[in-house]
């Protein structure tokens, strides 16, 4: 996300793209906020970071969106370093909330799928096992009327 000042309409340019790159994250923000399970989440998460790192890269480089900030105007010096901090800070989070995400699905979630594929057996089991006893008692035993 360079600006050259010297070509007509390239901050007019640059603002149109910092602005799209903004809705672009807010559209995956509200994708991320309605996931519907753990699995879709992280998979939301993922994609998320990717879509993040290259953005905050932009923001961060030589005439990037902090030093466009820098050039129009000295008194968002502060907040141009606090968004600065706060992008390694959110990458942080983000991993963070991922490692617990996977944690979970293969801890606790592993465990009750275990389970539960453990209790279909069992069940699919039974039935099995009902079916033998029915036709034995049926065919064998009756003779098949």
């Amino acid at each position: 996300m360079t600006t050259d000042r010297g070509e007509h309409g390239s901050t007019a340019r640059t603002r149109e793209e910092i602005l799209e790159a903004h809705q672009q994250i807010h559209e995956v923000i509200q994708r991320l906020e309605e996931a519907p399970n753990l699995l879709e989440l992280l998979a939301r998460l993922q994609a998320f970071r990717s879509l993040l790192v290259p953005h905050f890269a932009d923001e961060e480089a030589p005439d990037g969106f902090f030093d466009l900030v820098r050039a129009a105007t000295s008194r968002h010096l502060v907040n141009v370093r606090e968004f600065e901090h706060e992008h390694g800070a959110l990458l942080d989070e983000l991993d963070a909330l991922a490692e617990r995400a996977r944690a979970c699905l293969a801890g606790p979630v592993a465990e009750i799928l275990k389970q539960s594929a453990e209790l279909a057996r069992r069940v699919r089991d039974h039935e099995a096992r009902e079916s033998a006893l029915l036709v034995d008692a049926l065919y064998v035993d009756v003779g098949g009327q």
